[in-house]
């Protein structure tokens, strides 16, 4: 059997609530999950457990995410980037490799979106939850 590496998940937005909403939208994947409030907190999780993924909200304290996630990109071009924000597509610039979310989506639109990325890094299905 081959072992495959489980991805870690690193998640940014100012808001308590939705840094809540995102815990429980990634409760069911296995691996580390590291959350942030800032930038700043967000790059020293980056370079401290080097996540598989980052999703930021837009509104960040001293930057936005959109912004943070690009630099993430340029010094971490292996890291997946996600922009989880309310901000319509057609109002933030072009981000090569950085998809968009749209917070507010129907329901399961980030689980899914989160379930594709575990899927495209490990080339298997999550397991189920309570499953061995």
């Amino acid at each position: 059997m081959i072992q495959v590496k489980t991805p870690s998940f690193l998640f940014v937005d100012q808001d308590p609530l939705w840094l809540s909403a995102l815990r429980r939208a990634s409760r069911n994947l296995p691996g580390p999950k590291h959350f942030a409030r800032t930038a700043e907190e967000a790059f020293w999780l980056l370079r401290a457990h080097e996540p598989a993924v980052v999703v930021s909200g837009y509104s960040l304290p001293e930057s936005d995410g959109l912004s943070l996630l690009e630099r993430m990109k340029e010094q971490y071009p292996h890291v997946a980037c996600v922009l989880h924000t309310s901000r319509p597509s057609r109002t933030l610039r072009g981000a090569r490799g950085i998809a968009l979310v749209e917070k507010g989506t129907a329901p399961g639109a980030l689980q899914a979106a989160l379930r594709a990325l575990w899927m495209a890094l490990t080339g298997q299905e999550p397991p189920l939850p309570g499953a061995a």
